[in-house]
């Protein structure tokens, strides 16, 4: 008989990427069994000071009325339905749509409507969007489950630790992974899962904050809306928010209904107007702004991640393939937009036909054929396709609108309001617009337009992952205009927060800056102070300003010990891209491999054992998945499953275990140097 030397994994976050790190290693392991157990000895170390599985995001004790933004039947942590082809699921695989059907999950789903207290009706089902809570405490069971079955296998074990890991370094051939409370401990192989982590605020949100401190002003920095002491904040007192994105829903939800304030919901009125809201006097006075005047656009209700009936025909596998083959340097803007313009174009213009045959004098028909033709044969870009479009348009539907998806990224671009009051009410009829296209599903052009720009902002991102776009395309493009515009359209909440903003403009407990809002800290009167250059109105004054928006996700901005010190130690770099006159420039994320992502220190050198999940690849990938997708791609919509199998192949192909130690391309093979391990 022999001992194996005992390899040990240190899993640096215990979030959803941790959890779908720990469910991939487990599928693997079950798939792999050795034919004697003593060949392995598996010790499983998972850091995190936030709850397991859960994480901060997803704490199951948050508030019941924070909401996810995607429906129940999207997310999972583990592969799922048509997932499973591609990636074999562990004993303990589940969706999290799979779990809320279980005993536990629907008197888990129950009480989470029942807290929300929105008196919305009906029973919950795989198209509404839950409570975070509840799928915190999906990934909390789902951690647990996972967790058991690996102790189950012969020779694993799991240590969780419910603490910070400060610092990682290599150590006689091994890992030193340090944690908050001054101990280390000694690891084989390290996985960073960190997600959202704290960093410091740019130049000009140090400078407020700075000032706010002197005058005695109440500044509240980018944050996990969960880490936000909203109790703190007076009642009656005006309150400036910075931004409306998802986060800025979280603050206006938490500082009315969470105050005791009530919605009634009326099915019967008309969308935009379902929603009254009776004050409890406990309320601040909410001011929010942001750059496009109006928050996010609400979810279609049309089921479907992508709705049913987008389909893509210019933005195919097949034409992006041609570009690359004519290109030598692929541009978003010049080689990529064109194609998907004309998918959001047809998609709009269908379905316009289908609703409004009417507004077509001679039928759509000859109209649709013509626009096929148009949107075939025509080589020129942007500009040219519009004008060419109108023209056709104008012939056959003379009172249709040329539907121009840039544009919906500033909606009162160039207007100039007369009074405050002026430009509330046309932000109210803006919103009650967006929650009756939302309400209408498949039969709204625009909902299905944006629809169609959502399916391919998941090719888009399978694109960048691949390398395929060009560095300075990248942050010119994409990360210049396109974020914005896709971001801000398909990315917003669903339309119950919509209805519910609107009740609240309506009852007079937020109020709308107007578009381009300057925020600054006024020394002689002692306040914040905002104003829009579109709206004739007097400056807002405040003791308190809100950022509502997350930390930013820039590895060399950020505050986390274990990140700054990886990269002042010079165990890690941050990615250099090239910006569009071809200068370096540090990335938002860390350099690594191509996967499995293995961190690349400041010499260039690959730290074969440490591997890279989530947000602090944004240098290699795009965007910020909260989960993949029940059923999804490993190559879209379910790329965090297969970053997280890649990362267990390599960890296991260098201890010699795994079902695919020889085919994983993860390096190194067993690892031998047992003896100059650090002990811990």
């Amino acid at each position: 008989m022999h001992s194996a030397q005992e390899r040990v994994i240190a899993v640096v976050g215990a979030g959803p990427r941790g959890t779908s790190f720990l469910e991939r290693l487990l599928s693997q392991l079950e798939r792999g069994e050795p034919r004697d157990p003593a060949d392995r000895r598996l010790r499983i170390i998972v850091i995190d000071p936030a709850p397991h599985g859960a994480g901060r995001v997803w704490d199951p004790d948050q508030s019941p009325l924070f909401l996810m933004n995607t429906p129940a039947s999207f997310p999972t942590a583990a592969p799922a339905a048509a997932t499973c082809a591609e990636l074999p699921a562990s004993s303990a695989a589940m969706s999290y749509a799979d779990w809320r059907r279980s005993d536990q999950g629907r008197v888990s789903a129950d009480e989470s409507r029942t807290g929300r207290g929105q008196n919305l009706g009906g029973e919950a089902d795989d198209n509404d969007y839950p409570a975070r809570a509840d799928y915190g405490r999906y990934l909390t069971a789902l951690h647990r489950r996972i967790v058991e079955a690996l102790e189950a296998l012969d020779g694993v074990t799991v240590d969780s630790r419910r603490a910070s890991a400060t610092g990682l370094r290599p150590r006689r051939g091994a890992y030193e992974v340090t944690l908050d409370d001054g101990t280390w401990l000694a690891a084989d192989s390290a996985v960073l899962s960190l997600g959202h982590v704290p960093a410091r605020l740019n130049e000009s949100a140090a400078r407020i904050a700075v000032v706010a401190a002197e005058l005695g002003l109440r500044y509240v920095p980018p944050s996990v809306p969960t880490d936000v002491d909203l109790e703190a904040i007076p009642a009656g007192e005006n309150v400036l928010i910075r931004g409306m994105g998802l986060n800025f829903f979280d603050l206006m939800i938490g500082l009315t209904a969470g105050r005791g304030g009530t919605f009634t919901h009326d099915p019967h009125a008309p969308a935009g107007r379902r929603m009254h809201y009776t004050p409890s006097g406990r309320e601040p006075h909410l001011i929010a702004g942001s750059r496009r005047g109006t928050p996010y656009r609400a979810k279609s209700v049309a089921r479907g991640f992508v709705p049913e009936g987008v389909e893509l025909v210019h933005f195919t596998d097949d034409t992006i393939a041609e570009v690359v083959s004519r290109h030598e340097t692929v541009e978003f803007a010049a080689h990529l937009w064109p194609l998907l313009q004309r998918d959001v174009l047809r998609t709009y213009y269908r379905t316009l036909a289908h609703v409004a045959p009417e507004l077509f004098a001679d039928g759509p028909q000859d109209f649709l054929d013509e626009f096929d033709e148009l949107l075939h044969a025509s080589r020129g870009g942007e500009q040219v396709l519009n004008a060419q479009g109108r023209r056709l348009l104008s012939r056959h539907a003379p009172d249709a609108l040329w539907f121009d998806v840039r544009a919906m990224a500033r909606p009162f671009a160039d207007t100039i309001f007369d009074s405050s009051a002026q430009y509330q009410e046309q932000v109210r009829s803006y919103l009650e617009d967006d929650a009756h296209s939302s309400v209408a599903g498949t039969s709204s052009p625009v909902k299905m337009a944006v629809g169609a720009l959502h399916a391919g902002r998941i090719r888009l991102k399978a694109l960048i992952s691949e390398h395929t776009i060009s560095d300075a395309s990248l942050v010119s493009d994409v990360e210049g205009w396109f974020e914005a515009l896709v971001e801000g359209l398909a990315s917003g909440p669903p339309v119950q927060r919509i209805e519910e903003l609107v009740a609240l403009s309506r009852a007079g407990m937020v109020e709308f800056l107007g578009p381009d809002p300057n925020f600054e800290v006024e020394r002689d009167s002692g306040t914040f102070i905002a104003e829009s250059p579109w709206v004739d109105a007097d400056p807002v004054h405040a003791s308190w300003l809100l950022e509502a928006m997350m930390p930013a996700n820039r590895v060399q901005l950020s505050d986390s010990p274990l990140v700054a010190g990886l990269l002042a130690d010079g165990y890690a770099r941050p990615r250099e891209i090239l910006d569009s006159v071809g200068s370096p420039r540090a990335g938002k994320g860390f350099d690594v491999t191509d996967p499995p992502y293995r961190l690349i220190d400041v010499r260039g050198e690959v730290l074969d054992g440490v591997y890279v999940l989530g947000l602090q690849l944004s240098s290699v990938q795009w965007g910020t998945a909260i989960a993949a997708e029940s059923g999804g791609s490993v190559a879209d919509t379910a790329r965090t499953l297969a970053d997280a199998d890649a990362a267990a192949a390599g960890i296991l192909a260098r201890a010699g275990l795994g079902p695919r130690a020889q085919s994983s391309g993860a390096g190194s093979g067993a690892d031998s140097r047992a003896d100059s391990r650090v002990s811990t």
